[in-house]
């Protein structure tokens, strides 16, 4: 078996490379933010199921839209897919906030033991998100 020119080797090399990289988006620092703000406001709310749903509905309508704009934020980046499937896994129907807020609109009231079990799990998820955003390349400023 012949071997390959070295300029073949080369360009072969370089498509791999640029085809590899295009895999996943760049850092995008307001995505960063969207989502250490959302984990920091989501965690905040979850404390407050000891108390009515319906004292806090207002909270959790606000919440939800802000969940909803840093979802839909990361949904329009391309080649976001990774970060997608954690939001929606954390948002999604059946996805682990969404039962946590039903169960608590359900019962009324939660008990501590229950909420910080499920802080655990929320908490993680959006540790996921954040840590797939803070690992993406980092664009040089200007491009």
């Amino acid at each position: 078996m012949r071997s390959l020119p070295h300029s073949f080797r080369f360009s072969l090399l370089g498509f791999f490379f640029a085809t590899s990289c295009g895999t996943i988006s760049t850092y995008d620092q307001a995505a960063y933010e969207h989502a250490t703000s959302a984990k920091v406001e989501t965690l905040a709310l979850m404390d407050k199921a000891t108390g009515s749903y319906r004292g806090h509905v207002r909270e959790i309508a606000a919440l939800n839209l802000e969940l909803t704009k840093a979802y839909e934020y990361d949904k329009g980046r391309p080649l976001n897919h990774y970060t997608i499937e954690s939001w929606e896994v954390l948002l999604g129907s059946g996805g682990i906030l969404s039962r946590f807020l039903t169960a608590w609109q359900e019962s009324g009231t939660l008990g501590s033991i229950f909420i910080a079990g499920k802080k655990a799990h929320v908490g993680k998820e959006f540790d996921n998100i954040i840590q797939l955003e803070s690992g993406k390349i980092k664009t040089p400023k200007g491009q």
